[in-house]
């Protein structure tokens, strides 16, 4: 019987599929094929090569799609058991089952006993906790998920704690990192117990103690397949080039232009330096698009050109032109949600779109939440991917159980959540709440009122006792809420919310270096913005008007998860990758989102982060199948401030022939003037082709010496100014996060005073 493994495929697909011995690149370009030609290459080793499935390693990078693919193996060859003994899952899979097929070596060279347990995230934060403990430092001051992230980044590079502290540790807070690296890596041993670094990394170790496990595999692998390989980081990368070094049938698919996991430790020199690792190797382009209309496809392949970091390919369709992409320009946030939804309604009910074929992207988190709003007011389904409900967030729930406590200071709950998130609750331990608890039970008061009569013990009433921290800690607490308690009957509530974060030290307790703690930060001051639109209300109201909305709405969220089929996405563009849906909105393309301002500062010194920046906009284009929106505004709320924005650089790149442009002061579906996007192509383009954030004649000019005050950074000196193309760059130190480089356009600065 003639094979079919074949039938179907382009002769691009067909030579990937067949193209053997040796290490092979597949530069798969989004909408191209890349699962199927990985699936088809298993299901040829197995049928056309008749290489026994137990010899083959294919490595994915989530078990979804591991299942998927054995799947699609199985009904490609059609005989039951055919991938019976195949290794196929992620890479985290992979090494558990390389720790667990050699216990007697992994106990001899590693110490770990066979029924060793892996630590999810919860477990490690309690291990390091217990690490910053050990060491005499307050697990409160020194956030274990940022001592966890640090941790993570040196497993990634390999480093043990000794080779850590040998070569790394160039500061205070290196030491200090080293110190929990090494009480951590002591707790997990003691525990027998691995974290998810480990499970890539001890494999690695193992190799290198015992060269017999090692050649063990290299002799049964056969051939080894790697998806997605541009996520791969330096770990990955020395686990796979090991196991492949005897037979070196090392068969890699992936797109450079799609890495956008830097901030995981991806390295994207894997991918781009495959053919300087492997000389020998056969490259293999696939550029035909089956997912976009011609017009998306032009779009994306023409935005990515712009970087430099990446395998130069062209990506081509045969689909026929389709729609316009939308580029639309809208006044503000709430202007754009509700532009957004009205279109989704538009579409559902006048052309009878099924919701789940729409999907909303955004850069950050923090901007689902104008959507959100108003989706509310509509009679139209959502559901987030890839992350919470903006209000089920922790530091957006941990804000308003504050607020709560401020409005109702018998909130025990509220209470507690504090003491566990809020610096200003440190001290507070096990038996001090216990006696707060009894005394206020006790005596029928307030958890607040608990709270400000530890300061009299000797009163009348007589208050609960406690020592040292624990009294501190809870006598601070108590003026802060019992003031603010009186307060809230007279400030306007965003007044309120900046004096709680102020007194408690809220900010603090987010990692300024990392993305992820500085995402989680960007929705705390959403929030604030959230707040504005009550600002108005009179005090008294305001603060319970706004938690009753909140719960409410918390209510009614609960029936968007009944039905996923009839719902519309909202998701993040880092979450997207991998998916594609027939209408695709790209929200918030504007200087400061996409590109993130964090990559902009940073641009001077490390031009990939806008790099990987424009990667993130062309992966959100790419997941549109039939119809691409992209829209911006002119104004923002942030931090609870609204502010003039700017369109993207990213668009300046847009085959402006595929594109139909409405601005801010069009009707709806004709084109526009010369809105902002149009002003902004006319007098501010960059030499390197982006759009400069701000006029020149609207800047402000900064000298050395000058005071300013940064939202994020807080205050700081001017220390250094450089002319940059009608801008400042600045290096300024500041009080509290130390030297930071920004751009003047970009920076949001307020002069505390002139210079001297």
């Amino acid at each position: 019987m003639q094979s079919t493994v074949l039938d179907g495929l382009n002769p691009e697909q067909a030579q990937a599929v067949i193209q053997m011995p040796g290490p092979v690149l597949v530069v798969a370009g989004p909408g191209s094929g890349k699962t199927r030609v990985l699936t088809s290459r298993i299901a040829y080793l197995i049928e056309e090569r008749h290489v026994p499935a137990d010899r083959i390693l294919a490595v994915t990078f989530t078990n979804k799609a591991a299942r998927e693919m054995r799947e699609r193996v199985d009904r490609q060859i059609g005989r039951s058991g055919a991938t019976s003994g195949l290794w196929m899952g992620t890479f985290h899979s992979m090494g558990v089952r390389m720790l667990r097929s050699d216990p007697g070596a992994v106990a001899q060279h590693l110490g770990i006993l066979p029924n060793f347990v892996i630590y999810d995230d919860t477990d490690q934060q309690a291990a390091v906790k217990a690490a910053i403990i050990a060491i005499g430092q307050d697990p409160k001051r020194i956030p274990p998920r940022r001592m966890l992230s640090r941790i993570s980044a040196a497993k990634s590079l390999l480093l043990t704690p000794a080779e850590y502290a040998q070569t790394e540790v160039k500061t205070y807070d290196d030491e200090i990192v080293a110190r929990v690296y090494d009480g951590y890596d002591a707790y997990l041993r003691r525990a027998n117990a691995v974290d998810f670094d480990d499970l890539l990394a001890l494999p690695i170790r193992l190799f290198d103690a015992a060269p017999n496990v090692l050649e063990r595999y290299q002799d049964r692998f056969e051939h080894i397949l790697v998806d997605e390989y541009q996520d791969t980081n330096r770990v990955q990368y020395v686990l796979v080039s090991n196991l492949a070094a005897k037979h070196r049938n090392l068969f890699v698919v992936g797109d450079p232009d799609q890495s956008i996991y830097a901030w995981r430790q991806a390295d994207i020199r894997n991918i781009l330096d495959f053919g300087n690792d492997f000389p020998d190797a056969v490259r293999i382009d696939l550029e035909v698009n089956y997912r976009s209309t011609a017009r998306i496809v032009a779009a994306a392949d023409r935005v990515i050109r712009e970087n430099t970091q990446r395998i130069d390919r062209k990506l081509r369709t045969d689909n026929d032109d389709g729609e316009p992409i939308i580029l639309r320009e809208l006044a503000d946030q709430d202007h754009e949600a509700s532009f957004i939804v009205s279109e989704i309604r538009r579409f559902i009910q006048r052309e009878g779109v099924r919701p789940r074929d729409i999907a909303i992207m955004y850069r950050t988190t923090a901007q689902s939440r104008a959507i959100e709003q108003a989706f509310r007011t509509s009679d139209v389904r959502y559901r987030i991917v890839g992350g919470l409900r903006f209000y089920d967030r922790a530091e957006v729930k941990d804000v308003l159980t504050a607020l709560r406590l401020i409005y109702n200071p018998s909130d025990q709950i509220a209470f507690e959540r504090v003491v566990d998130h809020f610096p200003i609750g440190r001290g507070l331990g096990p038996k001090a709440l216990d006696a707060l608890n009894d005394w206020r039970r006790a005596n029928q008061r307030s958890v607040v009122e608990a709270l400000v009569a530890v300061e009299t013990p000797d009163a009348v009433d007589g208050g609960p006792i406690l020592g040292g921290a624990a009294r501190n800690a809870a006598i601070k607490l108590g003026q802060v809420f019992s003031s603010l308690a009186a307060e809230s009957r007279r400030l306007p509530i965003v007044e309120l919310f900046d004096r709680l974060l102020d007194e408690t030290g809220y900010q603090s307790a987010f990692n300024q270096e990392s993305e992820e703690e500085l995402n989680r930060w960007a929705n705390v001051l959403e929030l604030r913005s959230d707040l504005v639109r009550f600002n108005d209300l009179p005090p008294a109201t305001a603060l319970p008007t706004y938690l009753e909305q909140v719960a409410l709405i918390s209510d009614v969220d609960a029936l968007n998860d009944e039905d996923k089929d009839n719902t519309v996405t909202l998701i993040t563009l880092h979450s997207a990758k991998g998916l594609e849906f027939p209408i695709v909105f790209v929200t918030g393309v504007e200087e400061g989102l996409l590109p993130i301002s964090r990559a902009i500062e940073a641009e001077h010194d490390d031009p990939n982060q806008v790099e990987e920046e424009r990667r993130l906009f062309y992966v959100g284009i790419t997941r549109a199948k039939r119809l691409l929106i992209i829209t911006h505004t002119g104004h923002r709320m942030t931090y609870g401030r609204t502010e003039d924005r700017v369109p993207s650089r990213f668009l300046a790149s847009l085959p402006m022939e595929h594109v139909k442009t409405i601005s801010a002061r069009s009707p709806l579906g004709r084109s526009g003037g010369a809105g902002l996007l149009d002003k902004a192509r006319q007098a501010a383009i960059t030499e390197r082709g982006g759009f400069q954030p701000m006029p020149a004649a609207s800047l402000p000019t900064y000298e050395t010496g000058q005071r300013v005050f940064h939202p994020q950074f807080g205050e700081g000196l001017v220390t250094e100014v450089v002319a940059r193309h009608n801008d400042q760059e600045l290096g300024i130190d500041f009080v509290r996060h130390g030297k930071k480089r920004l751009l003047a356009s970009f920076a949001r600065l307020d002069t505390v005073e002139a210079a001297s």
